[in-house]
């Protein structure tokens, strides 16, 4: 996306690293600036002073993506320093993904995803509850008749029952072994996890 700050022109690309489900971690998005035609990446800053709001445009440089090489630069330290509004500001964070909003964002995100499974198993609890309750609304309690009459199902009852008071003093889980190829594909994440991370470090070190 690009923004306008005056004169400037500013485009903020996304980091394909930043997946919005299963997130493998919070990265900065890119950010690049214009200048006499071509596009340069860069860093942003922002600085009050005097109850003015400025945006610094700091080290635009031209950076090889695989090497992290710089091949050009067109300064070092602050190229611009511009006056820009508050609802810009907010504006800049959010798209280069440094906002209060972002990090909001991907705690919620990440708290879902790791609860996926509590959320799923709640989920298989209250949705039969629910259509039990409305068609026992509707159809003048048959599921209660038909529960209450049934032998077989009271003493399944019964015994889940017994079993939950019995899992209070004493839980039991089925455990699931883990293989080989668990280890290997567990392995195998790690280290591309790692080798993302560090790629984004090397590109942002500049």
């Amino acid at each position: 996306m690009k923004v306008s700050v005056k004169e400037n022109v500013i485009k903020i690309k996304p980091n394909k690293l930043n997946r919005f489900w299963k997130p493998i971690g919070f990265f900065l998005n890119s950010i690049e600036i214009k200048i006499d035609g071509d596009w340069y990446p860069c860093n942003i800053h922002f600085l009050k002073k005097a109850g003015r709001n400025y945006l610094l445009i700091t080290n635009p440089m031209k950076v090889q993506k695989k090497t992290s090489i710089v091949e050009k630069s067109y300064c070092e330290g602050i190229y611009k320093e511009i006056p820009i509004s508050i609802l810009k500001i907010h504006l800049l964070k959010y798209l280069g993904n440094t906002h209060r909003i972002n990090h909001f964002s991907y705690d919620l995100r990440s708290s879902l995803s790791s609860s996926r499974r509590m959320i799923l198993i709640f989920s298989l609890a209250i949705i039969p509850s629910v259509m039990f309750y409305f068609v026992n609304v509707k159809y003048n309690n048959i599921l209660i008749v038909l529960l209450a009459e049934n032998n077989l199902i009271q003493s399944l009852f019964f015994f889940l029952t017994i079993a939950g008071f019995i899992g209070i003093f004493h839980p039991f889980t089925i455990r699931k072994e883990i293989s080989k190829e668990d280890i290997e594909a567990i392995s195998k994440e790690t280290a591309e996890k790692e080798k993302r991370n560090e790629e984004i470090r090397q590109q942002n070190s500049f």
